[in-house]
Order: structure tokens, then C-alpha cells, then sequence
């Protein structure tokens, strides 16, 4: 039957509730199976309403991410512009990584997909720095991932 106190249109009894137990503690809804009576004061947990609930998750997930997205202090640390690599550097990369289907590269097959999205920008650079007609050469800065998964020209013309 119906717990005393419940309220209209509540089923009987949750599933897996002894027969003759009542889920209700002091007024109060309990998780089945989380204490009852005779189990000391505090061992059970109200059913929370929706709201709180939500509020409590809130709470939680501000203190996990608290740290996560936090300023990171880095003490003593003072970041540098980084040195320009040879161009022999960037030409070793995409020598290396010319031929996909080496086992060694089958963790960068993501890092590769990835690129893919900025592919465009890097062809507009190219075009952007082609060399003139009159001009044999033109060097220009280059900023390139090192798996050599995408290259820019970093220079504006």
C-alpha cells in the first residue's frame, strides 16, 4: 500500500524496498537502502529538491574547475620571445613527415585532422608573400607546428 504521509499519486513502494519498511525518515523522502531506523543520526541522505540539486552541482563544478582555469603563476618565469630556427629545421620536419604511413606517426594523424581547419589561412599567407616577378628569392619567417602538421608565412606583405 501507500507509506503514510505520502504524497497523492505516489506509487507504493520503490523498487527493492523491504515490505513493511517506510522511505520516508522525519518527513523526508531517503535514497532506498540509505540508512533508516535505528542507524545513528547523519547516516542517511534526504532526497534533495531539484533546485538544490542543481545548486550543489554548480557549487561543485566551481571548485573543481577553480583551479583549472585559473591564472597559472608561473614564479620566476618570464616568457620569452622564442629563437628563430634554422631553415634546415622546418625543411627536416616536412622531409620526415613526407610519408604519413610510418608507425611512428600514428599518434599525429590527429594533430594532422586538426590542421586541417587552417589550411586556407596558410594558403592565403602563401599567396599573400608570393615574390614578385623581378624578385629570384623571397625568405620569410615562418611559424610551423613541429609535427609539421601546418606552416604559416608570419609576415604580413
Amino acid at each position: 500500500g501507500m507509506p503514510p504521509g505520502a504524497p497523492p499519486g505516489m506509487p507504493g513502494m520503490p523498487p527493492g524496498m523491504p515490505p513493511g519498511m517506510s522511505p520516508m525518515v522525519g518527513g523526508q523522502f531517503m535514497y532506498p537502502g540509505a540508512g533508516g531506523p535505528g542507524m545513528p543520526p547523519g547516516m542517511f541522505q534526504p532526497v534533495m529538491g531539484a533546485e538544490e540539486a542543481m545548486e550543489d552541482r554548480a557549487k561543485k563544478w566551481r571548485m573543481m574547475n577553480s583551479k583549472r582555469y585559473a591564472n597559472k603563476h608561473k614564479f620566476g618565469y618570464v616568457d620569452t620571445q622564442k629563437e628563430d630556427m634554422p631553415p634546415e629545421h622546418v625543411r627536416k620536419i616536412v622531409r620526415d613527415h613526407g610519408d604519413m604511413t610510418n608507425k611512428k606517426f600514428r599518434h599525429d594523424k590527429r594533430v594532422y585532422l586538426g590542421a586541417l581547419k587552417y589550411v586556407p589561412h596558410a594558403v592565403l599567407k602563401l599567396l599573400e608573400n608570393m615574390p614578385m616577378p623581378w624578385e629570384q628569392v623571397r625568405n620569410c619567417q615562418v611559424l610551423y607546428h613541429i609535427t609539421g602538421a601546418i606552416t604559416f608565412v608570419n609576415e604580413i606583405a
